[in-house]
């Protein structure tokens, strides 16, 4: 027993010595920032319309210079110290601080380098002016321009956020210039430019025919979801650069600028008469350009193959960000949708201040913006008494609409549907892996949900052409008043504009069941806001956006024809 106590005694002493020789090895961290030295930025920041991808400051080399042949197997971007990621410039760069003089300024030359690109370079200088920061536009030399606009231009650029908190500030540069074009079948887009909404009308006098070499004051408007359009003198749309891969964003019809179609046997020849312009949401708070300026557009190679392509200078525009976008945690946007048979005119309350005028019948009311939380909505009449209430929790950066209806009693009920209005789309992920997800990004969405608030239908489809399926759970066994939870946009792609939406009636899980014929017929050109838009041709078959269909009225034989049950068209973008 000695013997153990002992043994017992030195193991305790063993491990006493083990314990005290434990060192924490908290000097050992990771650092997973992309910059890593301690570095300061001027107010000075570079804005590339010009598609340089190389930098020089004082004669100093500051990206890597890199050219790769077009079947080179081993070519791989490498990072510098100032352009980590590809080092490489990009769109916008801000001048870091130490590279200016002690009067502020610093030498720049930026040029394109790529297997046999024109580099044509930019040589400038820069002046940091501490009371008001500035961009510097690179814009194409008079190698591709009739040389109006000045490659290097200082803009002033504001950085004070706008005067109401749940607004964003916006304005036009224009830097559009007489194209050196072999085309002569290629449009002119120069001399004055307007900022319209999505169906063509102005937004703002001040954003309106800002000639060419000139930029507007910045105007404020409520953040949200817009398709922003440029607008030529001449009443014709100005193309947007910078499409994302997706179908049709790239390619465009020379005298038109519009987007060509591209499906299995369609050659790029045949114009869908849209003109590309990107929707997305504008944040609260946040600070934006719209700069038009020569491009290098894609184009049909007509004296080619079916399918082949060139490229062509042409004006076009880009949407900047003047500061770092900022987060939305604390506005929504709602508004009210009149689905409620009979009624002449209804408003809409959110927490006791109304939403827009008075919404008649079959029509959407005006957005507004409201602090997100708990909320009381009201329906009422013109009188003030309240027809319908809720309460419904709004999120952060959501948009929703207030659909009031009426149930099988006929009492008026509300309806509140969350807008997916992100242009982001998931996919089942087709790697075989359980769990895993596709995402797309779409910036010019043709994207459809539908809603039944037919009382008299306890179970309605909706299809394309012929009762064929349009895809999406969202489409089918939809009851009255219910609001689909899961993502249930529809999809369409650019190539397929031609289209009908029809209604059926089914038991639940029979698609598509019996078609009902007393509901007339959606076609896809019911859905362009406002025709006169398009002012050449080939019109239009249907418009871009965030749409909802939704079936309203009653059926019967002693129903008023103005309650007849049909199909509406809700567009949520503006």
């Amino acid at each position: 027993m000695k013997r153990i106590s002992i043994m017992a005694g030195m193991l305790l002493a063993f491990g006493s010595i083990i314990t005290s020789c434990k060192k924490d090895k908290t000097d050992h961290q990771y650092d997973n920032r992309i910059i890593q030295d301690t570095r300061s930025n001027s107010g000075i920041r570079i804005v590339n319309m010009a598609n340089h991808n190389q930098v020089i400051v004082n004669g100093d080399t500051l990206t890597n210079y890199q050219v790769f042949g077009p079947t080179d197997p081993n070519w791989k971007l490498y990072g510098t110290k100032y352009f980590p990621e590809k080092g490489q410039l990009s769109t916008t760069w801000y001048v870091p601080k130490h590279f200016l003089n002690a009067a502020g300024k610093a030498t720049l030359k930026t040029e394109a380098r790529s297997y046999q690109s024109i580099p044509d370079p930019a040589v400038f200088e820069v002046a940091e002016n501490y009371s008001q920061p500035a961009d510097y536009y690179i814009v194409r030399s008079s190698i591709y321009t009739t040389g109006e606009i000045p490659q290097v231009n200082r803009i002033p650029r504001s950085v004070e956020a706008p005067a109401k908190a749940d607004h964003f500030k916006i304005r036009i540069v224009n830097l559009s210039a007489g194209i050196k074009s072999p085309d002569a079948t290629q449009e002119k887009i120069d001399g004055p430019m307007s900022l319209a909404w999505a169906d063509g009308t102005p937004v703002n006098t001040a954003t309106s025919n800002v000639p060419a070499g000139k930029y507007s004051d910045y105007i404020e408007l409520p953040y949200g979801t817009y398709q922003f359009k440029v607008m030529s003198k001449a009443g014709t749309q100005v193309s947007a650069f910078g499409g994302n891969n997706e179908e049709n964003t790239k390619v465009i019809d020379p005298a038109t600028s519009t987007m060509t179609k591209g499906a299995i046997g369609i050659p790029h020849t045949v114009s869908v008469g849209i003109t590309y312009a990107p929707i997305r949401t504008y944040q609260p708070g946040g600070i934006y350009t719209i700069v038009i300026a020569p491009f290098i557009f894609t184009v049909p190679y007509y004296l080619g193959g079916s399918g082949e392509e060139t490229t062509i200078s042409q004006n076009g525009f880009q949407v900047v960000t003047d500061i770092s976008e900022p987060m939305n945690i604390t506005y929504a946007r709602i508004h009210g949708v009149n689905a409620l048979p009979g009624s002449n005119a209804i408003r809409l309350k959110v927490n006791g201040r109304q939403a827009g005028n008075d919404i008649n019948y079959a029509t959407a009311g005006e957005y507004i913006t409201t602090v997100t939380g708990m909320t009381t909505i009201e329906a009422t009449d013109a009188a003030g008494k309240v027809l319908a209430a809720r309460q419904q929790f709004l999120t952060a950066g959501q948009n929703y609409s207030s659909w009031v209806y009426a149930d099988a009693n006929g009492a008026a009920q509300i309806a509140v549907a969350a807008n997916n209005l992100s242009g982001n789309l998931f996919n089942p992920g087709e790697d075989g892996q359980d769990g895993t997800y596709q995402r797309r990004q779409y910036k010019l969405p043709f994207q459809y949900r539908f809603l039944n608030f037919c009382p008299d239908f306890a179970n309605v489809n909706f299809t394309g052409d012929n009762g064929q399926s349009i895809g999406g759970s969202g489409t089918k066994n939809l009851q009255p008043g219910v609001i689909p939870q899961e993502t249930s946009n529809a999809i369409k792609g650019a190539t397929i504009m031609n289209f009908k939406m029809m209604a059926f009636q089914s038991p639940a899980n029979v698609f598509p069941g019996t078609w009902l014929t007393q509901i007339p017929l959606l076609k896809s050109s019911d859905f362009i806001a406002r025709k006169e838009l398009y002012t050449r041709a080939p019109m239009p078959e249907t418009e871009p956006g965030f749409f909802t269909v939704a079936l309203i009225g009653r059926n019967g034989p002693n129903v008023p024809a103005a309650a007849k049950a049909r199909m509406i068209i809700v567009k949520h973008n503006r």
